[in-house]
């Protein structure tokens, strides 16, 4: 599987990831709400559609220990998601939602947990094939793309629903999920001898790795960076509306600017990673937290928010990449997707734990204050970096991707 194949396929995975991810968190809202329903009805059934991504754990063992019939452990459990995804949302414009919530409930679960299926399998997947010191380049490639789609979407969604109507919303995500499983049938299902690049055969025993000082400082990494990032994200549009009283279009394009900076972000981390060395890299990413959530805190114009705003949309991408390349990193071979995936479980809790936080102190206090404090909770993965560095024996060096 040839570099620029690998890097291709692993893009468009997560770009049509990042649309159905962006209908899940935009349009589903909207497209329930129009036929009536509550938001208390609502938030019950987006609770459900968050449910496979706590599975994911699971999905991560059934991959790394179970040869799907004999074709390997990545290749054909992506398959099969990909198929999920582009039924379920095939079949989704059929199902009258009038008449209850419990059909359209369940091919809206099938495509979530498709979707789940899919993104654990090709982080084992990336994992399997990536060589170490392309790792950062990957991960910019897989979170630029995804971004991308939730971006794309975004600027579409609606126009597609008011133009010709909500069915196509349904049929522009099945027919963009063709593109990866394409191109994934183009080298074929059968991994050679069920393995895929080093994949080590599943054990049990690696699972005390997460007893290391190394893994555990990574965990409360992850953890502490989802709170600054998106305890600061989830209030900006809210902030926007009361702080500046301006539409609801210009809000959106202030957002969206804030995603085109989260894909710069993603694929710049790509060049720069793979030669700065991850540790440096981490450093960046910290920084530019710490700036983009100061230029928040201070209730300055809309320009200047608008900067601002895109500074840490550049963080946010960023920071993901850097991390989940060091993710990439201290996974095991042998439980590569369970590992990963428990990896980007404390980085949910990290978000879940983040609105929280950020609610009440935006409450009490506004959003400048709640902007300054999370960017300083930010500083606290400082000493986490060299610690973890310290404990690995040796800060990674810079090094130059093949």
């Amino acid at each position: 599987m040839s570099r620029a194949y690998r890097f291709t396929l692993f893009g468009s995975l997560y770009f049509a990831q990042g649309m159905l991810m962006s209908y899940f968190l935009t349009f589903n809202i909207l497209y329930l709400g129009e036929r009536g329903y509550s938001e208390g009805d609502v938030g019950i059934f987006q609770a459900i559609l968050a449910l496979p991504f706590v599975l994911k754990i699971f999905l991560g063992m059934l991959s790394d220990g179970v040869n799907l019939l004999g074709l390997g452990h990545r290749k054909p459990y992506i398959a099969l998601g990909l198929i999920g995804q582009i039924v379920a949302f095939s079949i989704a414009p059929r199902v009258s939602v009038e008449e209850g919530l419990g059909t359209f409930a369940l091919v809206a679960f099938l495509a979530s947990i498709s979707m789940a299926l899919y993104d654990t399998c090709t982080d084992g997947l990336a994992l399997d094939l990536t060589p170490k010191n392309e790792r950062g380049t990957i991960q910019g490639v897989m979170v630029g793309a995804r971004a991308t789609g939730i971006l794309l979407m975004l600027l579409i969604g609606g126009n597609i629903a008011q133009a010709v109507g909500w069915d196509w919303v349904f049929y522009a995500i099945s027919l963009i999920s063709l593109l990866p499983l394409g191109l994934l049938l183009v080298s074929g299902l059968r991994e050679a001898e069920g393995k895929t690049g080093q994949r080590e055969r599943f054990q049990w025993g690696a699972f005390r790795s997460f007893r290391s000082g190394p893994v555990v400082l990574l965990v409360v990494m992850g953890f502490i960076y989802s709170i600054s990032l998106d305890g600061v994200l989830t209030f900006l549009s809210a902030h926007l509306r009361d702080a500046f009283e301006i539409t609801l279009g210009n809000i959106g394009l202030l957002v969206a600017l804030s995603m085109v900076g989260r894909i710069l972000g993603a694929l710049s981390n790509s060049w720069v990673t793979d030669r700065i060395g991850i540790r440096q890299s981490l450093l960046v990413a910290i920084t530019l937290t710490s700036v983009g959530c100061a230029g928040l805190a201070f209730n300055l114009s809309i320009g200047w928010i608008g900067f601002f705003g895109f500074i840490f949309g550049v963080a946010y991408g960023y920071y993901t990449a850097v991390y989940s390349a060091v993710a990439m990193h201290l996974s095991m071979p042998s439980i590569a997707a369970s590992m990963f995936a428990i990896f980007m479980m404390f980085i949910n809790l990290g978000t879940v734990g983040g609105q929280a936080i950020g609610g009440q102190l935006t409450e009490q206090f506004g959003f400048g204050v709640m902007a300054a404090v999370l960017g300083a909770v930010n500083l606290l993965n400082l000493p986490i970096v060299f610690s973890l560095f310290r404990r690995l024996g040796q800060a990674e060096q810079p090094q130059t991707a093949a």
